[in-house]
């Protein structure tokens, strides 16, 4: 969707995507796709495929799915549903698809949960430091500049209606970014349709958010590499094998500008206005939902290495942080995350 929702999405903080093909024998038929979406990429596997589904008719059927969620939930396609709500200066009740309004239900719901540290609202902050479909900087904005953008942003100026799906906003220029779940939503929407096509056994991942189900070529789980945050090289930190789960990665080491060796990462908070200064790099989130762990990793990253952990474990996250201690990497898994690994091998 960059064509999209933002500029590099997370490729950012890509889970590298590691399938475990040992044990003896051949593997089973396999379809194996990927291309360009949101800004980012998609990729698509189908072990043991059902009858009459070819290469041709998976990428045909995942493409058609990933224009329509570009035509929902894109800042970069100024006709999607989101940029005309954006683009919209009514403060009355506003109709919206229930898709999208899917999409702001959980937004706003984790905004909540966070106490507005993840903020769909955050669009004028998004694109005031470059991240966004407007263009990119190498400088950071003046002090004044970032004001202006937070009188902007707020969760709690975006009211919803369920029935009929409708948002109001408390000021005209209400600007909505949910950058943070679109990912997580592309690959729900993939999976339901493959879901829908008979398919029992696939991986999908839009950049970094990844749902699986069933199992690879080999008969075994899915295995998900999670990066190191360092932006070098790419080596591996640990290997998770998944079967029937949705896990996303937020990290700050593929997205940013620097400046006078400063880093500044895409990764926003909306009290400060300001790229978040952690020692935290990434944070994977697994659960059943993409949409859901997408926002998640976002939100504990925000939050940092003592907040985000600590209200993962009060809300029984899956939650995996890796921690920059100078030179060295320091890992925290909840106990969640490492029950679910325990269980899963």
């Amino acid at each position: 969707m960059r064509l999209s929702i933002r500029h590099s999405f997370r490729h950012l903080a890509s889970i590298t995507l590691v399938l475990l093909l040992t044990g003896c024998g051949r593997p089973d038929p396999m379809l194996d796709i990927a291309g360009p979406t949101m800004g980012t990429y998609y990729a698509v596997k189908v072990a043991r495929p059902p009858q009459g589904m070819t290469k041709q008719t998976l990428t045909a059927g995942v493409e058609t799915v990933l224009a329509r969620v570009i035509s929902e939930i894109s800042t970069y396609d100024h006709n999607s549903e989101l940029s005309q709500l954006n683009q919209n200066p009514s403060t009355e009740w506003i109709p919206i698809s229930a898709h999208l309004y899917q999409v702001i239900a959980e937004g706003q719901r984790i905004a909540e949960l966070t106490d507005g540290t993840f903020d769909i609202t955050i669009g004028p902050l998004v694109n005031l430091w470059g991240f966004g479909p407007e263009r990119r900087r190498d400088t950071p904005p003046s002090a004044a500049e970032i004001q202006a953008a937070q009188a902007r942003v707020g969760w709690r100026k975006l009211e919803l209606q369920a029935q009929p799906a409708a948002v109001r906003k408390a000021q005209p220029d209400l600007y909505i970014d949910l950058s943070a779940l679109g990912e997580g939503y592309g690959v729900d929407q993939l999976t339901a349709w493959l879901d829908a096509q008979g398919v029992n056994d696939y991986m999908v991942a839009v950049a970094g958010a990844i749902r699986t189900k069933g199992s690879n070529a080999k008969q075994r789980p899915w295995a998900i590499a999670i990066e190191e945050p360092v932006t070098e090289h790419r080596s591996v930190n640990r290997i998770v094998s998944l079967t029937n789960r949705a896990v996303s990665t937020s990290g700050d080491y593929r997205n940013f500008f620097e400046r006078d060796g400063k880093r500044y990462s895409h990764e926003i908070n909306p009290v400060t206005g300001a790229p978040v200064e952690r020692n935290l790099g990434s944070v994977t989130v697994i659960g059943d939902v993409g949409m859901v762990v997408d926002g998640w990793a976002t939100a504990l990253m925000v939050l940092g290495e003592e907040r985000g952990p600590a209200l993962a474990e009060a809300q029984g996250l899956a939650a995996y942080f890796i921690v920059r201690d100078g030179e060295t990497l320091r890992t925290i898994a909840t106990p969640a995350f490492q029950k679910m690994l325990d269980v899963e091998n």
